[in-house]
């Protein structure tokens, strides 16, 4: 029995979005029946439609009349494993893998024909099948594809019908065209993971603009990308690229299942500015390439030689017919099979013969001799022959990138793991995977490696789309495009959970177990602020979250990073909290003491909630001013040079707020030194922005204090030799009580009353200063804030002007007695709560300061309670509403 309409088969909400280049050809075609086929197999449930209505069984018949159902064979995301010993399938071995039958699928073509019809005229699936899907598939989109005569072969131009004009004439146009596309169909189809963009279309001819080095920095691509028209002489901007940027801006990934040489450095720069967005290739990995790098892996594994690899394959497809009238082209897909075993480095004389046979038509049918040097260098002969639809053989291999695209950016895990991960995949893994070792069982036991880690080390995470589900209005939302940078001190925090012991002694002490996790101001605040959403997750089909618009565009850590280990999980660590690393990875590369190591901080975290800590400060002692304002004026130039380009995305974000911490543990950021840095990020920051210090690290008694016995005053604190003059510059301080105390020397005993007084006196002087809000956190006895006067709030345009000339005291917030508490990173986590609530708007007006104290001190206590500080979310909206606050 057929559906009663194509539409009860379409999920009210798609898990991933598929957008093919070249969709209607052999393998988008065979793609979409194949999913329809499937689906129809599994209706989806509906409001007319649910999981207990019957239905007949979707089947068809075969050739001889046999009868056939779908299944997803090939597809190792959608099968489960298989045998007593496991292995194979991966759908029951991840939480989060997509299922496909609820993929949204669409793509471009430059050729009119509508899908069905291309299915039927193809003539490689069973008739039977054809007849059932093909009015469905008659009804999907074909969009108007990117066309370039230059980069096609001449039996293809007759045919190229259906396009959206000649790139050469404006590559911006086209760019920004197909980016209008990819969001129309992610809003169509209420697209709830990641969309993958796969290049299926002919081979194309190397690009010259590629090959000759000259888009290998993303704003060379970008530049390059922003022409309106082709300057003469200019190189051409091949159409696989056009699709390449415009996924990549619109926070998609992009899969080259092309030989052509699409991937070059300037667009994987760019991917990598965005957590959760890769670009992979270099041509899909099906049929007998796949083959042969299990057969030579097995030869060598043996202790045989390999020497020689002879092949030869024929077939008839379109994609064989275009390399058979474009001799460029032709030698990019010969270029990719040469090198296939490059990686290894050994003496393999690898030779390939591609031929076009119209009437095998997608049949390909190859033959590969394997000839070795055996004991006392005999030689051993083997040979292989393979017959089997091209298409069967590449769709699983689509159908998986996209799912594995969705699941690690679900995790965001980080490029270089992905690129290697999914190596598999392809004949020449290139970008971040290229020199990965080609033998196929090793690829398969680097999937897993990185799937199994992805999945122990992360849910997956509530991700941004450009700001897609940010509350607007009349509803409190930090305004779109907003980005921050949070600078300072980073480390590693290798905590030891239930520690006993801490009062000294030379007895053993114990603790139950280390979690690492990224430390210091930087680590901590990036977390916070990544995590702030406008609204709580729900569960499609018990797959990803649904994503909801992040608080802030873009989170940049602006910190020194050691070539080591330590660095390496630091980076890792930052990566898993959805933030931007592209500067500091930046920075590392340049980094000319190759010795340096990264911070490492030891933490027993106590059973009572108290902490200790064990700090090597490493990098962070010859981390400097210099260094700093470089990676400031880094972060401006990135976002100036994309926007120059007329592109809006992640990277685009110009700051608006700096967050800077621990300046007490860097000893080459203090005094005049840090003052430079806030003022140099002032004049980079839209509106001046909001900078924030953070303090933490402040020894007892101030350096250079001439009476430790009384209050200081003024011009004390003014030239103290850290934080003095700098202190102008500060719109928001946070700091404990100690450090209130060691820094002014008030007199911290006495009645609760006396302790406020003095307290006051002491902050007031921070005041004087010049800093714009002071916030004091006393642990369980809540917060006092105290702010500057209506002249100094008119220095910053972006601080509340509603809040000038307040003093406020609040309560902790009250958390149950069985809750398990851990207060590492409290501090920063109510600092950037507190930032965050200073930039909160509704229709122009701000937060009342008692509300954003509010937030501050609920987005602390989230975060030192256990149960709560590993989520990848907070929901501010939520918050918002619990407080009452309207």
């Amino acid at each position: 029995m057929e559906p009663s309409s194509p539409s009860s088969l379409t999920p009210p909400t798609s898990s991933v979005g598929m957008l093919i280049v070249g969709i209607g050809g052999a393998n988008g075609t065979t793609l979409l029946s194949g999913i329809i086929a499937n689906r129809r197999a599994q209706p989806l449930a509906t409001a007319t439609a649910t999981a207990s209505t019957p239905s007949e069984p979707f089947q068809w018949f075969g050739p001889v009349g046999q009868p056939q159902t779908p299944n997803y064979n090939g597809c190792i995301t959608q099968i489960p494993q298989r045998g007593i010993h496991g292995g194979v399938g991966y759908s029951d071995r991840l939480d989060g893998l997509a299922c496909a039958n609820t993929a949204a699928v669409g793509g471009w073509d430059i050729r009119p024909t509508k899908l069905g019809d291309a299915l039927a005229q193809q003539q490689i699936l069973d008739y039977d099948l054809v007849r059932r899907v093909r009015e469905e598939m008659n009804g999907v989109e074909v969009m108007r594809g990117v066309y370039d005569a230059a980069f096609i072969g001449g039996s293809q131009h007759a045919t190229a019908t259906h396009t959206r004009g000649d790139c050469r004439s404006s590559t911006k146009r086209a760019v920004e065209t197909i980016r209008t596309d990819i969001r129309e169909f992610k809003a169509k189809h209420r697209i709830v993971g990641h969309t993958t963009v796969v290049w299926s279309a002919s081979v194309e001819p190397h690009s010259e603009l590629v090959a000759l080095g000259k888009v290998e920095t993303a704003e060379d691509l970008l530049k390059a990308a922003n022409s309106d028209e082709e300057a003469e002489g200019a190189l051409s901007f091949p159409p696989s690229l056009v699709y390449a940027t415009a996924a990549v801006l619109e926070g998609c990934s992009f899969v080259n299942g092309g030989s052509q040489n699409t991937l070059c450095g300037g667009l994987t720069e760019l991917a990598q500015r965005q957590s959760g967005v890769y670009v992979l290739g270099t041509d899909f990995k099906a049929g007998q390439t796949k083959f042969k790098t299990a057969a030579v892996e097995y030869l060598r594994t043996m202790g045989l030689t390999p020497k020689v690899i002879a092949s030869s394959n024929h077939l008839g497809n379109n994609d064989m017919r275009n390399l058979a009238t474009a001799d460029a082209a032709r030698h990019a897909k010969l270029r990719v099979k040469h090198d296939i075993f490059a990686p290894w480095g050994e003496d393999i004389d690898h030779k390939v013969s591609v031929m076009f046979t119209p009437m095998i038509n997608d049949e390909k049918r190859d033959f590969v001799e394997y000839t070795s040097l055996g004991f006392l260098g005999q030689v051993h002969t083997m040979a292989t022959y393979t017959r089997a639809s091209d298409s069967v053989l590449c769709v699983p291999l689509m159908i998986d990138a996209c799912v594995w695209c969705d699941y690690f950016s679900g995790r965001q895990w980080p490029y270089e793991k992905v690129a290697q991960g999914l190596a598999y995949l392809f004949k020449v893994p290139e970008g971040a995977a290229k020199g990965v070792d080609p033998g196929f069982f090793r690829q398969m036991e680097q999937l897993t490696a990185q799937a199994l880690d992805a999945n122990r080390a992360s849910k997956p995470v509530v991700k941004s789309r450009n700001q897609e589900g940010a509350p607007l209005g009349s509803t409190w939302s930090v305004p779109s495009n907003t980005s921050v940078i949070c600078a300072g001190l980073a480390c590693v925090d290798m905590q030891l959970g239930q520690a006993t012991g801490g009062g000294g002694g030379e007895g053993i002490d114990t603790f139950q177990g280390e979690t690492s996790i990224g430390g210091g101001s930087v680590s901590m605040a990036c977390k916070t602020l990544a995590r702030l959403c406008y609204g709580a997750p729900t569960t499609i089909d018990d797959k990803d979250c649904t994503p909801v618009g992040h608080v802030f565009q873009s989170i940049i850590p602006l910190c020194k990073v050691g070539n080591d280990d330590t660095g390496n999980k630091l980076i890792s660590l930052l990566e898993s909290s959805n933030v931007n690393t592209t500067h500091i990875c930046a920075a590392r590369k340049k980094c000319r003491d190759t010795n340096a190591r990264t911070a490492l901080a030891v933490l027993p975290i106590y059973q009572d909630g108290r902490r200790g800590c064990f700090f090597d400060a490493a990098s962070n002692a010859s981390f400097d001013a210099e260094e700093m304002v470089e990676m400031i004026t880094g972060v401006v130039e990135a976002s100036q040079s994309v926007k120059a380009a007329g592109i809006e995305c992640q990277s685009t974000a110009q700051p608006n707020a700096f967050l800077f911490g621990y300046p007490h543990l860097l000893p080459n950021m203090q005094g005049k030194a840090l003052a430079r840095i806030f003022t140099e990020a002032k004049a980079a920051m839209t509106n001046d922005g909001i900078t924030v210090l953070d303090l933490n690290g402040v020894p007892e008694r101030p350096t250079g204090t001439k009476n430790t016995q009384q209050q200081r005053s003024v011009s004390d604190l003014q030239e103290d030799p850290i934080i003095g003059p700098a202190l102008k510059h500060v719109d928001i301080l946070h700091m404990n009580e100690e450090e209130l105390a060691s820094l002014t020397c008030c007199d911290m005993n006495g009645t609760e009353e006396q302790i406020k007084d003095a307290m006051y006196s002491a902050i007031a002087l921070f005041i004087e200063c010049g800093v714009g809000i002071v916030a004091l956190t006393r642990g369980k006895k809540g917060c006092v804030i105290v702010t500057n006067n209506k002249a100094r709030f008119e220095l910053s345009k972006m601080l509340p002007i509603s809040w000038a000339d307040i003093k406020l005291e609040m309560n902790a917030v009250v958390m149950n007695a069985e809750t398990s508490i851990n207060t590492n990173g409290a501090g920063d986590s109510f600092t950037a709560g507190l930032l965050a609530a200073t930039m909160l708007r509704k229709e122009n007006q701000t937060l009342d300061l008692e509300s954003a104290s509010q937030i501050a001190l609920h987005v602390a206590a989230y975060h030192i309670d256990r149960a709560t500080r590993d989520q990848s979310y907070l929901d501010i909206n939520g918050l918002l509403d619990r407080l009452k606050i309207i």
